[in-house]
């Protein structure tokens, strides 16, 4: 029995769009595998060793070598200075070369609101985000501010009293976080004492040796010492209690703070890339996110994994932008708008 004529362009539309989706992820395919690089990669780090990035960036380089993620040997290169500045000006310079890349965070996305840097994010190429951090903030484990309501009662009644050491720029991440709860607080957080260190390793050395009062760092950074049993946490940025090791500290909410904040990391490539050199770095991203020493890392940390491509890390931090203008007026860091 000859089909009838709905039937038959059912058929033809269906056969049609097979076609259409065929051409559309055939070519992506190939696309990923028409580029690869061809020398020695560089995965560039803006702060210094033993910071969060550097940590990350190290155990990544491993997982790619051990498992052949990457083809050709990477090398974690520290250029450090200027909140990430100078590391942003060496990848500017390479514009269209695909065997550079940088672990990127909120400092990009920062920087040239508080006016601390001219680059902004639009200036790279998003290659894709991997996950969120939150931010803690640390005291020596025998240190005299009790909890955190005691750090805020402390600050609101004297925002000089104490100091806060943040990395690796005013006005990032690790100042954003520790601001928020301040302010959540009714402290005037223009008043508080913050010195800036180029790494969370030196911002912890100067807590261990007395110097400052305060730390405000990365889970990541703030987890080492606790697990030495030599600080301890009193708040973190988090919506919910973390696990392991740090269950046992309170969020800024539980504390009566309404902060909530995150730290994203992921990577960017020079200026210029081309879709092909794009495709590559996504698929080692992807392939990386779904490795189970990857997993493992993202989980002792207890870190947010979310795994994003390029096009959809653009369209975050496009939104985040925004967000990120309100926190900083708020915080009376705001000083231009690139």
């Amino acid at each position: 029995m000859a089909a009838e004529p709905s039937a038959i362009r059912s058929i033809v539309s269906l056969a049609s769009a097979c076609a259409v989706a065929t051409l559309l992820v055939v070519p992506r395919f190939a696309l990923a595998q028409s580029w690869k690089p061809q020398q020695p990669v560089d995965v560039i780090i803006g702060s210094a060793a033993g910071s969060s990035p550097d940590t990350m960036a190290r155990a990544i380089q491993k997982i790619w070598q051990d498992k052949r993620l990457v083809e050709v040997p990477a090398n974690v290169v520290n250029r450090v200075g200027g909140g990430n500045t100078v590391a942003w000006n060496f990848l500017s310079q390479r514009a269209g070369d695909g065997h550079f890349v940088m672990v990127s965070n909120i400092n990009l996305s920062a920087g040239h609101l508080t006016g601390t840097t001219p680059w902004s994010f639009r200036d790279f190429t998003s290659l894709g985000i991997l996950f969120h951090e939150y931010i803690a903030l640390s005291v020596l484990a025998d240190s005299s501010i009790k909890d955190g309501r005691d750090l805020l009662a402390r600050l609101k009644s004297d925002p000089g009293s104490l100091s806060l050491a943040v990395s690796s720029v005013a006005g990032g991440a690790n100042h954003i976080g520790a601001g928020l709860a301040f302010k959540a607080a009714g402290v005037d957080v223009r008043k508080v004492r913050t010195v800036v260190f180029d790494s969370a390793g030196k911002a912890m050395t100067a807590l261990l040796g007395g110097h400052v009062d305060v730390v405000s760092s990365s889970i990541t950074a703030a987890l080492r010492q606790v697990r030495a049993g030599k600080t301890r946490v009193l708040g973190v940025t988090a919506p919910r209690r973390l696990g392991g090791d740090m269950a046992q500290f309170p969020t800024w909410r539980e504390l009566g703070a309404d902060a909530e904040f995150s730290n994203y990391r992921g990577f960017i490539g020079t200026p210029s890339l081309g879709a092909a050199q794009v495709a590559y770095w996504e698929g080692v991203l992807a392939r990386l996110d779904a490795d189970e020493a990857w997993r493992a890392y993202v989980d002792t940390n207890e870190l947010d994994r979310e795994l994003m491509n390029g096009r959809q890390a653009l369209q975050y931090l496009t939104e985040l932008d925004g967000r990120l203008r309100a926190i900083l007026d708020d915080l009376g860091l705001l000083k231009q708008a690139k």
